[in-house]
């Protein structure tokens, strides 16, 4: 994993990219203390999930990463595009449960 800081609010995130599609963040305490929006879903109680579950995204930080990845900052594990999924159509799909 690797040091990140994000743009936004300069917090600092251990961050691996394994492929485009899939990146693994570890966050600590003093960064999540940080994090604007983190700290906004404080103040404010506006949080999905069950108390005390990890955020799941920071678009700020999204935005850090991706930046980062593009200027080779971190490595990007596996490189290669995610294929597209084949699909057959040579028989109906099922009917949709109701």
């Amino acid at each position: 994993m690797q040091q990140l800081q994000c743009a936004e609010c300069k917090a600092q995130v251990l961050v691996q990219k394994n492929s485009w599609e899939h990146t693994t963040v570890q966050w600590n305490d003093q960064a999540r203390a940080t994090c604007l929006e983190i700290a906004d879903e404080r103040e404010f109680g506006r949080r999905e999930g069950r108390p005390g579950a990890p955020r799941k995204q920071c678009g700020a930080l999204i935005a850090s990463i991706v930046a980062a990845a593009k200027a080779g900052e971190i490595e990007v594990l596996d490189d290669a595009p995610v294929p597209k999924p084949i699909v057959d159509d040579s028989e109906p799909a099922p009917a949709p449960f109701h």
